[in-house]
C-alpha cells in the first residue's frame, strides 16, 4: 500500500529529531510513502539538503505566537496542494499543528505525533511548550499514533496522563554504513590535534544547553586530566568554545593544551572515529542520537542514566549518576586507562548492538508498518 506524508516540525537546525525526520525521509528503503516537509520555523540546516534530496520543503519562518496566523494559513495551503495520506507532527509544536492540518484536510486523515524528549522536569521546559505538552495531554486520545523514541519517553508522559492507547515506541535507527570505525578519519582527527595514535582522546558532541550539562562534563573531565596526564579531551558542537562567557570559569580548570574545543562542526561521521570513547551528560534525553553514532563507530560511552541510555549501551561503557562530575571522571579515568586492545573490544560489541537492535533499515521498516496500519485504519 502506497501513501503520502506530510510531516511538520519547529524548524530544520541540527538537532535530534531534525536529524531523525531527514533520516526517514531520504532512506530510500522503501518506495511506497512519499514526502512532503513543512518547517514552522525557516529552512534551518536540513532544509536545502532536502530539497537536494527531491524532498518538498516548506518553511514559514514563524517566530513566537504572532507567526501563527500565517503559518496556519500555508499549512492550509500545504495540506489543500498536497492532499497527505498521513499528517505527522514532530515535537510538541509541530504535534498541534498537525493536529490542526488533519482538520484542514475536509477529509479522513491518519494523524500522528511524534514526541522525542523526557519530562524529567516540566519546569525545565520553555514556558509556552510546557502549554503545549499539557494541551497535547487533553487531545491525546485524538491522533492515530503516538510515536516515541524512547521507552523512557513513553513512560514519563503516559505517567502525566497521556492516552497509553496511543503509544508506541519506534527507537532512532543508524545508518552503518555512514558511521563506523576509519582508520584514516581516526589518523586525519589526531594530526589536526597534535597528538599520537596511543593517546587516549575522549569526546564530546553537543551544543551549549542546559540540558546537555555541559559543565558537568568539563568539570569531570578536570579531574579526570589530573588523574591520567596522558588524557586529551576534544570538544564539539554550537557554542562549545573558549568564546562562550559562561564556560570560560570551566576553560580556566582544564589544561588548554590537552582540551580541545572545536565549536560547530558538520562532519561529526568524520571526527567520531578518532576518538577512543565517547562522553555524554545530559540530564535530559530520550533516546540521544549520538550515543547510536558514537556507538556505531565503534567506540565505548559514558552516558548518564537518563531515557533509554541504560538500553542502549547494554553494558558497552558506563552510566553514571545525572549531575555527578566525580562519577563521571572516575568512569572517564577507568576507559582512559584500559588497554586499547580492551576499549577496542568493547567498542566492536558497541557497534554489533547497533547494527543488530537500532539499524536504520528496522526504524523505517517500523515506520512503513505503521503508516500501513494508519491507511488500513487498523490503529
Amino acid at each position: 500500500m502506497s501513501g503520502h506524508v506530510l510531516h511538520i516540525i519547529t524548524g530544520l537546525g541540527t538537532g535530534g529529531a531534525e536529524r531523525s525526520l531527514f533520516n526517514l525521509v531520504t532512506s530510500n528503503l522503501d518506495n511506497r510513502f512519499t514526502h512532503d516537509v513543512v518547517s514552522l520555523a525557516g529552512m534551518g540546516h536540513y532544509g536545502p539538503i532536502l530539497l537536494e534530496r527531491g524532498i518538498s520543503v516548506e518553511a514559514f519562518g514563524m517566530k513566537g505566537a504572532v507567526g501563527l496566523p500565517a503559518a496556519l494559513f500555508g499549512v492550509r495551503r500545504v495540506v489543500r496542494r498536497t492532499r497527505p495520506d498521513i499528517v505527522q507532527g514532530w515535537m510538541p509544536h509541530g504535534n498541534v499543528i498537525a493536529s490542526m492540518a488533519a482538520s484542514m484536510a475536509g477529509r479522513r486523515v491518519g494523524l500522528a505525533w511524534n514526541v522525542r524528549q523526557s519530562l524529567y522536569d516540566l519546569r525545565a521546559e520553555k514556558r509556552a511548550t510546557r502549554w503545549m505538552i499539557r494541551g497535547l495531554k487533553a487531545k491525546s486520545a485524538r491522533p492515530d499514533a503516538i510515536i516515541y523514541n524512547s521507552n523512557q519517553a513513553r513512560a514519563h508522559h503516559e505517567a502525566m496522563g497521556f492516552s497509553a492507547r496511543r503509544g508506541i515506541v519506534i527507537p532512532n535507527g543508524f545508518d552503518t554504513e555512514r558511521w563506523k570505525p576509519d582508520a584514516r578519519c581516526r589518523a586525519a582527527l589526531r594530526t589536526k590535534l597534535g597528538i599520537g595514535d596511543d593517546v587516549p582522546l575522549a569526546g564530546f558532541v553537543g551544543r551549549f544547553h542546559a540540558l546537555k550539562d555541559v559543565p558537568t562534563f568539563m568539570a569531570a573531565c578536570a579531574i579526570a586530566m589530573v588523574e591520567n596526564p596522558q588524557l586529551h579531551v576534544v570538544m564539539i558542537g554550537d557554542g562549545l568554545t573558549r568564546n562562550t562567557i559562561a564556560l570560560q570559569p570551566h576553560f580556566a580548570d582544564l589544561p588548554a593544551q590537552r582540551f580541545f574545543a572545536l565549536g560547530p562542526r558538520d562532519d561529526i561521521e568524520a571526527i567520531l572515529p578518532g576518538m577512543d570513547f565517547f562522553c555524554l551528560s545530559s540530564v535530559s534525553e530520550a533516546f540521544p542520537n549520538v550515543i547510536g553514532e558514537a556507538m556505531a563507530s565503534g567506540l565505548p560511552c559514558v552516558a548518564t542514566d537518563v531515557g533509554d541510555c541504560a538500553r542502549l549501551l547494554d553494558g558497552n561503557g558506563r552510566i553514571v549518576p545525572r549531575g555527578d562530575a566525580a562519577e563521571m571522571a572516575v568512569a572517564i579515568t577507568d576507559l582512559a586507562r584500559m588497554s586499547v586492545a580492551r576499549r577496542a573490544e568493547i567498542g566492536k560489541a558497541a557497534r554489533a548492538r547497533i547494527e543488530a537492535s537500532y539499524s536504520l533499515r528496522a526504524t523505517v521498516a517500523a515506520y512503513m508498518q505503521l503508516y500501513d496500519s494508519m491507511m488500513k485504519r487498523e490503529v
